[in-house]
């Protein structure tokens, strides 16, 4: 009887554990110094808010060189600081979010996609 209920504990433990290190335990690294190749006529901070805006992202301005994007779909919200380092590179920084880091780590590459497509159309 001893041996089943130490069987039955390890596992419970064992369990909690795989929980608990699940993929909502960490947000994703920070997209760090992204280059960019902007066409002529264009800014990269134009690049960043249509792209954000064609992704149903929610873009707002914090200063000169920071884009807040802000994503809402359902009861799942994600928010990131896009930072413009110069005329062809930026970082992104996570901000919020409630959703699994792999979900997170989908919706930001689709927007540094859209970025770049954005910036490259005159």
């Amino acid at each position: 009887m001893k041996k089943l209920m130490i069987v039955v504990v390890a596992g419970a433990l064992g369990l909690a554990g795989c929980q608990s290190s699940g993929p909502e335990a960490a947000l994703p690294a920070n997209v760090e110094n992204m280059p960019v190749m902007v066409a002529q006529g264009r800014t990269l901070k134009e690049a960043v808010v249509t792209a954000a805006t064609r992704r149903r992202w929610m873009p707002s301005e914090l200063g000169d060189a920071t884009i807040r994007c802000t994503l809402v779909q359902r009861s799942h919200r994600v928010v990131v600081d896009v930072h413009l380092l110069d005329a062809n590179h930026y970082s992104i920084r996570m901000v919020e979010s409630n959703i699994p880091a792999r979900k997170l780590a989908q919706w930001v590459n689709n927007l540094q996609r859209e970025i770049a497509r954005h910036a490259a159309r005159p």
